[in-house]
């Protein structure tokens, strides 16, 4: 497959058409010789968000066979705050040291470009691949007259009272983009919260209405509480649908979707050979059995992309973030 079909196929993320689920894997046997030996040292996965979110959650799954593809492991290390952002420049601040994984999402890129005065040029990061795409999932407690599709639209449209809605900017923005598209815009109050974890803290208190989250994530809180909507254009994987159940999505509704692509990054300056070889290593852990089998159980699918065509779709995700920034201005 070509790096310019590769670009077609990503160039509708968080916003466009139906998304083609890519699954390449490239052999670290045809990487540089020079790289033979790399990696070294044992490897940190930065998590710019908060524990038990959902890109912690498949942090922990990469974690867990991290000795199986690195000599010294995969060590977890949570960096939350800002959106993300104080992770991003964690990772900035130690430099290519060539062992620093920082696995990221498009809610970092949305915070940076939000500020007048950003703590870093979102276009200046190397992209080790992406290995999946996110379905920000609204839901509500059950048994609402808003805890569903059709009673949401109703009660946002006849309750003086608004809605409060609290996630990740990227799960939220997902809710925002087809009620944009409704034009409902500012129909409901967002309330954008750092990381996952503290936005259902404060949903499960009842501190704020509905709560826009991961699949993974979704699928533990099915006894209670209902999916209003998905905002990708695609279905959940069967073991996840069969928990969550029917939900409609921005296709059956007729809407431009949002899928917000999972990505790792790395500093700026690390080596692209470097790169290439984290990459590949990555994907091959996307192959294991546990890894296969535990993200099966979480509701979660793979989506591999690796490097250089993740690199290239990145681009585009930085100028659809600027389009849809302003949903949060």
């Amino acid at each position: 497959m070509t790096l310019a079909k590769y670009g077609r196929q990503w160039r509708q993320l968080l916003g466009g058409a139906a998304l083609a689920m890519m699954v390449v894997f490239v052999g670290v046997a045809s990487l540089p010789a020079v790289a033979a030996n790399y990696p070294e040292k044992t490897v940190w996965a930065l998590v710019p968000f908060g524990a038990g979110g959902g890109t912690d959650r498949w942090v922990r799954v990469f974690a867990s066979v991290g000795f199986d593809y690195f000599d010294r492991g995969l060590r977890v290390q949570n960096r939350d705050g800002a959106s993300g952002t104080i992770g991003w420049k964690s990772m900035l601040d130690k430099g290519p040291d060539g062992h620093t994984l920082m696995f990221g999402s498009p809610t970092q890129v949305l915070a940076a470009l939000i500020e007048k005065k950003p703590p870093f040029d979102p276009a200046n990061l190397k992209i080790v691949a992406y290995y999946s795409v996110m379905k920000p999932t609204l839901i509500a407690p059950r048994n609402r007259d808003f805890s569903t599709w059709e009673g949401f639209l109703k009660h946002i449209k006849t309750v003086d009272k608004k809605l409060t809605i609290g996630g990740t900017m990227t799960q939220l923005i997902g809710t925002a983009n087809a009620l944009d598209q409704l034009g409902l815009a500012g129909s409901v109050v967002l309330v954008t919260y750092p990381d996952t974890g503290q936005a259902m803290n404060d949903y499960l208190r009842g501190h704020i209405d509905m709560a826009a989250i991961t699949t993974s994530t979704a699928v533990t809180l099915m006894d209670k509480h209902t999916a209003v909507f998905n905002a990708t254009d695609t279905d959940y994987p069967p073991d996840a649908k069969e928990i969550i159940g029917e939900v409609p999505n921005s296709k059956t509704l007729g809407l431009k979707p949002f899928n917000p692509p999972r990505f790792i990054g790395m500093h700026p300056d690390t080596p692209d050979e470097q790169v290439a070889i984290m990459s590949a290593k990555l994907g091959e852990m996307l192959k294991s059995k546990p890894v296969v089998n535990m993200l099966k159980k979480m509701g979660e699918e793979i989506v591999y992309v690796p490097h250089d065509a993740a690199q290239k779709a990145y681009v585009e995700i930085l100028e659809l973030s600027k389009k849809n920034v302003k949903l949060f201005k």
